[in-house]
């Protein structure tokens, strides 16, 4: 299975710890982006100005898959 690294993103800069998964394709990588951040919601662990934050999903030699932003309701 491809690997995938989940970031949590600020004004496109990484902060914090990167998380690395498998997911068998990319359409599971973004179902999986999706529920981090619905446990962070849940959580209610976003960080301020959530605007401006984003979890990025890259493949293994981290060229960026996706930027989803943490204030999309989806």
């Amino acid at each position: 299975m491809p690997l995938f690294h989940f970031a949590l993103c600020r004004n496109g800069r990484t902060i914090g710890p990167t998380e690395t998964r498998d997911c068998p394709d990319c359409g599971m990588a973004f179902r999986a982006a999706r529920e981090m951040i619905r446990v962070l919601r849940e959580a209610d662990a976003l960080p301020e100005g959530d605007r401006e934050h984003t979890l990025r999903v890259s493949y293994v030699d981290h060229s960026t898959l996706f930027d989803l932003p943490l204030n999309l309701r989806i």
